[in-house]
């Protein structure tokens, strides 16, 4: 009997296992999944953290109810009951300067007539303010930015679009692709979107359901392997060369490198991919929130951009975060609780916090670096890329990672299937 063919899964970040789970659905190759920490998850593991006695995210990622790849993977492996839906009358922002509370309140379905209610709009902004969605929901010239389709000042700027360029793109308004802007307007506004936030983080609510299915169905997994470089010869990859071993391939193996895109384009010459990234900080504060705080609050003028609040934790994100990144984090949580305390009414004492700082948290929302993301498809015919840095149309999200491997998966399994 022929040798069933190997597919060699380089990377156990979210777009990794989303590519394992996807082909293991329907195996027509064994399936062996690479990588070089001790545990999975990339950039978005959990770790116990014993300064607060949680166990924490490495950010604070949420899923929308209209990111179909998202939800399709986290039904795959059963997850489903580790996400609660959060905030279903709308999302709350608060204003620090003003000290102004408000409520955006979109509507379902396809008219949004919620714009000309002022109830459900933010405050001093007009309907005029909001019509520049449905440009950007055509799709814009590659090079344009989003300030030249929506306000760059004024209250529509720091209530509206500047809140939704940070949240969805992780760039500030001045910089941030319109194409991708757009994008990430279409995915929100599908069906209604509706934030969902992991129950107990991110490890229950993915990478350990994730793992379970894959060893379930006999995918083996491999830590502390870290790939040091790839074999090519001709039109294909031939070999794997880690740190301690060597993976020769047979002619019909195939591999999906869903490393961080500079691994990648250190591993495969040539490869094109994104070369400024946009950093972010969270941090999480051990105390329990006041009875009736939302479960997600926006921030205009303020030492933060988005406050979390779930059961015995307040955690909070600045996004495009490298003007902070050099605070001490001393100092960065004492800034930070100031104005969570003065937001919820909790004493002004700083709790246990622990800070996370993410240098290269997404790759930054612009034409120029969107323009040097890679297809799926590389020079070589059996090597695939995954990431949320690979082509797809969407910013760097959770969504863009796991739709991602799941593209990979489908295109790998197309050639292994071919004569």
């Amino acid at each position: 009997m022929m040798k069933r063919p190997t597919v060699h899964v380089i990377g156990a970040g979210f777009s990794g296992l989303s590519a394992a789970v996807h082909l293991a659905a329907t195996p027509n190759a064994d399936i062996i999944v690479h990588e070089s920490a001790a545990r999975a998850g990339g950039r978005r593991r959990s770790f116990y953290d014993d300064a607060t006695a949680m166990t924490i995210d490495s950010g604070c990622d949420l899923v929308l109810s209209s990111w179909r790849s998202a939800l399709a993977a986290i039904e795959a492996i059963g997850a489903r009951a580790q996400w609660r839906e959060v905030a279903p009358g709308g999302i709350a922002f608060a204003d620090m300067a003003s000290g102004e509370r408000w409520t955006l309140r979109p509507n379902g379905g396809p008219v949004p007539w919620w714009i000309f209610d002022p109830r459900r709009r933010a405050p001093r902004t007009r309907v005029k303010d909001y019509w520049p969605a449905a440009r950007l929901l055509l799709r814009a010239p590659a090079t344009a930015l989003l300030r030249d389709y929506a306000p760059s000042g004024g209250p529509a700027a720091e209530r509206l679009w500047r809140p939704f360029a940070l949240a969805t793109l992780n760039t500030d308004l001045d910089r941030a692709s319109a194409r991708l802007a757009g994008a990430a307007l279409r995915e929100t506004l599908r069906g209604g979107a509706r934030p969902l936030m992991p129950v107990h983080g991110l490890a229950r609510a993915f990478v350990e359901p994730a793992l379970k299915t894959l060893r379930r169905r006999g995918v083996a997994i491999r830590f502390e392997r870290r790939l040091a470089a790839l074999e090519f010869q001709g039109e294909h990859v031939a070999g794997l060369e880690f740190e301690h071993d060597r993976i020769d391939l047979a002619p019909g193996d195939a591999v999906i490198l869903a490393t961080p895109p500079r691994v990648a384009a250190a591993l495969a010459p040539g490869l094109s991919a994104p070369q400024e990234f946009n950093g972010a900080i969270s941090a999480h504060f051990a105390i329990s929130p006041p009875p009736g705080a939302p479960p997600i609050l926006g921030i205009v003028n303020g030492a933060f951009h988005w406050m979390f609040c779930g059961e015995g934790r307040i955690s909070v994100a600045i996004k495009d975060a490298e003007a902070s990144m050099a605070t001490p984090r001393e100092d960065l949580a004492a800034d930070l609780w100031r104005d969570v305390a003065a937001l919820t009414g909790l004493s002004d004492a700083t709790p246990a916090w622990r800070v996370i700082r993410q240098r290269r948290a997404t790759f930054a929302a612009t034409p120029r670096e969107d323009a040097l993301r890679p297809s799926l498809e590389t020079s070589w015919r059996n090597l695939f890329l995954a990431g949320a840095y690979v082509q797809n149309g969407l910013p760097d999200t959770l969504e863009s990672a796991v739709r991602s491997g799941a593209a990979a998966a489908e295109r790998t399994r197309k050639w292994l299937d071919a004569p």
